[in-house]
Order: structure tokens, then C-alpha cells, then sequence
């Protein structure tokens, strides 16, 4: 089974493609169904990348930063 995320430029899409996977008869779940964690490893490239910095972190090659600089 393949996970598909779809990002609709506007409601008429939105409701076109909900209207196909429906017709279909495929299951699908929006984003208020889905948690943070199961998106999050839904896709191999992002549980790599996760990975990566959780490695980083441990080795001491983390960096911290402050709320202000996040927002520049």
C-alpha cells in the first residue's frame, strides 16, 4: 500500500478529489484524522531525516536556538 498526501490549491478540489476516492470506494483520512506522529512517519524521507537529527542531537552536534530566532 502506497500513503498519498495530497494538497488541494482550494475547496472545489477538495471536494473533487474526496468525491473520486469516495466513488472508488478508497479510504482516506484528512489531516484533523491523523496525528502529528503517524504524518510524520507516514513518509521514509521524513523518518530519515528524524532520525538524522535525533543521531546529531546524541553525537552533541545539536544546535539550540531561542524562540526569537525562529521567528526572523
Amino acid at each position: 500500500m502506497t500513503t498519498l498526501i495530497i494538497h488541494p490549491a482550494n475547496s472545489d478540489q477538495d471536494t473533487a478529489i474526496r468525491v473520486f476516492l469516495d466513488a472508488l470506494h478508497v479510504d482516506y483520512k484528512t489531516g484533523e484524522e491523523m496525528d502529528e506522529t503517524a504524518y510524520l512517519n507516514s513518509s521514509p524521507a521524513m523518518v530519515e531525516k528524524l532520525n538524522d537529527a535525533i543521531a546529531e542531537e546524541k553525537r552533541g552536534e545539536g544546535k539550540k536556538i531561542s524562540l526569537d530566532e525562529i521567528w526572523k
